[in-house]
């Protein structure tokens, strides 16, 4: 008759192992699959974005006036993608982001007027990002510049 007592104990601690051992279940199944790959399709998404606006504000950044022009222009980037600083590149007309991880890397072919060349230039992330279009209405040249945050 003195096991009758014990039976509601043991009860409550099956069911609140079981709890547990859901709850441990899940979080493993969370941690180990599931926010990885939500991370991985975030910064690739984010890369795209960052380096689809850098490319915007490079393209608009030509002034239409006629004769010589000094203009600056900064945009405000992300500091980092998951979490590591990264690197912006302008050469032979394309835009390059680059990333310690090489699935983020991303590239685009600028759209410039034919009178606007596009100087080798680097931007790293960390500082606002800076363009610079000087020179004459003949002959422009754009270029990436590190600005101060």
């Amino acid at each position: 008759m003195d096991n009758r007592a014990v039976s509601p104990v043991v009860g409550k601690l099956l069911a609140s192992g079981l709890a547990v051992l859901y709850i441990a279940s899940i979080t493993g199944l969370l941690v180990g699959g599931i926010v990885p790959d939500y991370r991985a399709a975030t910064g690739d998404e984010l890369g795209e974005r960052v380096l689809a606006t850098a490319a915007g504000h490079v393209e608009r950044a030509q002034p239409t006036t006629a004769g010589s022009a000094d203009v600056r222009t900064e945009v405000a980037l992300p500091a980092t993608i998951r979490d590591q600083q990264y690197q912006i590149r302008l050469a032979n007309g394309t835009l390059v982001l680059d990333h310690p991880d090489d699935a983020l890397d991303a590239r685009t072919q600028l759209a410039l007027p034919s009178n606007v060349t596009a100087a080798n230039s680097t931007w790293d992330s960390g500082d606002r990002l800076v363009i610079r279009t000087t020179g004459p209405s003949s002959n422009r040249t754009v270029t990436l510049q590190e600005g101060e945050r």
